[in-house]
């Protein structure tokens, strides 16, 4: 297996590599080959755009070295990072002869326009929208990741269900529970915060649609309360600033808000949690997420061991029907505090049930076996 990637990192703008081509090993079978494309700094400007440009164009330069350095490819797969990757893998397939499939992992552009950021008949909406039906149809196979994609694939555009398959997103348990020993390596900072304490983590993008001020306002409750829990939160983004300055204008000394950490270190922390906490939703847009989400965050948490609070406005996630925790209301501070209360007045007995519960989910429907399996049976069976 090749993946090709940019090089470029869409959270931290910065590269793996300064090589026109970079190739890294995972394993003797898979190989990841990174594209050098046009860096930006904005995640919605222009830059962006022409990044993804440069990387169809980059796909299409060089994948000819990488069918000579590891032979012809039986089957090819557009992933939806964005949906020039699509253009890509056809482009591809129609060359070598071979199935060519449709990743989903957003629906563009339908999430800019029931996100209030784009009008119907924006350029780039009428542009994407064209590419997304043109991909479609196109497609041998059409993968989707979310869990009510099909309403959208299949009853709204009215594509066949016969190639339209459900896979969600892949765990690798093996490696988590691995990770999850380095607790020695997180920064002193981080344990000496947490140590002997009922830890809530947030590990991820620090964006108000992430529920980051949600959080602050619950650990501001839950201060009053006089309820000793240390919230800890981890990651990068444009709220980073805002976090700090609400964490000292309300003097929460029970909150850590910390800069990323290596993603191999993560595990280590989500182990010593008692709660992890997740949300989404762009305020006032209800629609937005109402054919489900594939976000890796979630699928970590279930494994953690944790309990999971999540808000989320569909009470069908996951969170919420594998018995691994609760789904609250978004933007609804008062709700997760009193979550975080009543498992924190659990017996620890009881709590770890939330944790048992959610590995189980995890290892039945989103280890990396199970999900290679039925990738396996889409792309060959």
């Amino acid at each position: 297996m090749v993946i090709i990637a940019s090089s470029f990192s869409h959270f931290t703008h910065s590269y793996i590599s300064e090589e026109n081509v970079f190739l890294s090993e995972v394993s003797p079978n898979v190989h990841y080959a990174y594209l050098k494309t046009i860096s930006y700094q904005n995640n919605n400007g222009l830059q962006r755009a022409k990044s993804m440009f440069d990387f169809l164009f980059k796909v299409l330069k060089y994948e000819k070295k990488l069918v000579q350095k590891f032979g012809k490819p039986d089957v090819v797969t557009g992933c939806s990072i964005h949906p020039l990757a699509w253009v890509a893998a056809y482009r591809i397939s129609r060359k070598y002869k071979i199935c060519f499939c449709v990743e989903v992992r957003d629906f563009w552009p339908r999430i800019w326009t029931v996100a209030g950021e784009k009008r119907k008949y924006d350029p780039m909406v009428l542009f994407f929208g064209a590419i997304q039906k043109w991909a479609y149809k196109k497609a041998d196979r059409i993968i989707y990741s979310m869990y009510h994609g099909e309403k959208y694939i299949c009853g709204e555009l009215g594509f066949s269900q016969e190639k339209t398959f459900w896979i969600g997103q892949p765990m690798d348990c093996e490696r988590f529970d691995n990770n999850a020993q380095k607790c020695e390596l997180l920064p002193k900072e981080i344990k000496e915060f947490i140590a002997d304490s009922f830890v809530c983590s947030f590990a991820g993008y620090y964006m108000t649609y992430e529920g980051v001020y949600v959080m602050l306002e619950a650990a501001g409750i839950l201060k009053e309360r006089n309820i000793p829990i240390k919230m800890v939160f981890i990651g990068s983004g444009q709220e980073k600033q805002g976090m700090l300055d609400y964490v000292e204008e309300n003097n929460l000394d029970n909150v850590l808000v910390y800069d990323r950490i290596a993603k191999e270190l993560v595990p280590a922390l989500l182990s010593k949690s008692d709660v992890c906490m997740a949300h989404l939703e762009v305020e006032g847009h209800k629609e937005v997420y109402k054919y489900g989400v594939s976000k890796n965050k979630v699928t970590e948490y279930l494994y953690s061991g944790a309990c999971t609070l999540y808000g989320f406005l569909y009470k069908d996630d996951a969170v919420a029907t594998s018995g691994a925790g609760y789904v609250f209301e978004p933007y609804d501070a008062k709700d997760l505090a009193e979550k975080i209360e009543m498992i924190y007045t659990m017996e620890k007995k009881e709590r770890c049930v939330y944790g048992q519960k959610g590995r189980e989910y995890i290892r039945r429907h989103h280890s990396v076996e199970v999900i290679v399996d039925q990738l396996l049976n889409v792309l060959f069976g």
